[in-house]
């Protein structure tokens, strides 16, 4: 048993229509905070494993917000072998990979964090008006992703398609997606 910081603005996705209505900075810090949390956890060499908007807490503390990432009882180690087609999670959070039965990768999280970042454009979550089906899945699978909300800046769009990449070995590492964050938010490439 865990016993965790009360997190009195609940999870991520009761917040989006106020975070969407952040600037681009408040945005970009909370992403920061978010990937910081899974890299802490594949730093202990585990994967989330159902990595997605219901399991990030949000407590603001002085309209400062501190995030939290719940739900570690599917964490697995990174070596751990899974049983084939031992699927967990949220459709439209699951990585391609997933879908079709290969075994969870900190990769795997790293595309559940794209549709996250996702949401932080579009203030819903992904494929909300589609039901999480087998059709949905094959979609997934096929390379449908979410549609770029029109304004979102290029640099952080970039970043973002990275993450979703249809081969896992493309996406970046937890350590480049720290880095893109932190040059679209604080370094010369405004994201606004």
């Amino acid at each position: 048993m865990a016993v965790m910081d009360y997190a009195n603005e609940g999870n991520l996705r009761g917040n989006l229509t106020r975070i969407v209505k952040n600037d681009w900075n408040q945005k970009l810090y909370m992403l920061y905070e978010i990937i910081s949390g899974l890299s802490r956890i594949h730093g202990e060499k585990l994967i989330h494993c159902d990595f997605h908007d219901g399991n990030i807490l949000n407590h603001n503390d002085k309209n400062k917000d501190k995030i939290y990432i719940s739900d570690l009882g599917l964490c697995q180690p990174v070596k751990s072998f899974m049983k084939k087609y031992d699927i967990n999670g949220v459709i439209p959070f699951m990585a391609p990979e997933v879908l079709r039965g290969k075994p969870y990768t900190p990769a795997s999280d790293i595309y559940s964090f794209s549709m996250i970042m996702w949401e932080f454009t579009s203030g819903i979550p992904p494929f909300i008006n589609r039901a999480h089906d087998l059709q949905l899945s094959l979609s997934i699978c096929k390379g449908e992703r979410p549609e770029i909300i029109e304004n979102t800046p290029q640099c952080y769009v970039n970043l973002m398609k990275k993450c979703w990449n249809e081969d896992p070995l493309k996406r970046p590492s937890i350590k480049k997606q720290l880095y893109g964050i932190y040059k679209c938010n604080w370094v010369q490439q405004p994201c606004y």
